[in-house]
């Protein structure tokens, strides 16, 4: 292997342990913020350093197709050790403040969405029942008055039909 490749692979190396410490400082504001516990965080760990061996493994392969030296984990960890001594608390700190404009910008998208489409939706709704229900009760008027009047007819009928077979029934 060349000097040139050897020198691009530390500095791959180098950068991809900076890269390993922010992906890792961002899932731990992530695992803050969201309260993640128990075997889901057991897991996205696992997905973490499965990601991680594959990302390392692809800047492996581009680099210098693959060979792994003892300088390669020096080069990892120097670039872990750098991003954790000079750049994480500034990267966290921007993180979270990321976070809490993202939570911002959702918390307005979801009045915009509250105000602008459900309130008026909403309103629409309840109009239209209104509007059914009055419509209803215009129409129903007059049938109700025509089954009133009939019935007001009918009812002296009824009740000496409902007479007489009362007297069939005690007779017997």
């Amino acid at each position: 292997m060349s000097l040139q490749t050897q020198t691009i692979t530390m500095l791959v190396m180098f950068g991809s342990g900076f890269l390993l410490g922010a992906i890792l400082d961002t899932y731990q504001a992530l695992r803050i913020r969201l309260r993640l516990r128990g075997w889901i965080v057991s897991l996205i760990d696992l997905l973490y350093w499965f990601g991680s061996a594959g990302l390392v493994f692809l800047l492996l392969m581009w680099s210098n197709w693959g060979q792994l030296r003892f300088y390669i984990f020096i080069a990892i960890l120097a670039g872990l050790f750098c991003y954790y001594r000079w750049l994480s608390r500034i990267f966290q700190r921007l993180i979270r403040g990321l976070i809490d404009g993202i939570e911002i910008l959702l918390g307005w998208i979801w009045l915009l969405i509250r105000q602008l489409i459900l309130k008026p939706l909403k309103l629409i709704y309840q109009l239209i029942t209104k509007l059914i229900l009055s419509i209803l009760k215009i129409v129903m008027f007059p049938i109700g008055w025509i089954f009133k009047t009939v019935h007001r007819l009918i009812l002296p009928y009824l009740q000496r039909i409902h007479q007489v077979v009362n007297k069939w029934g005690k007779k017997k």
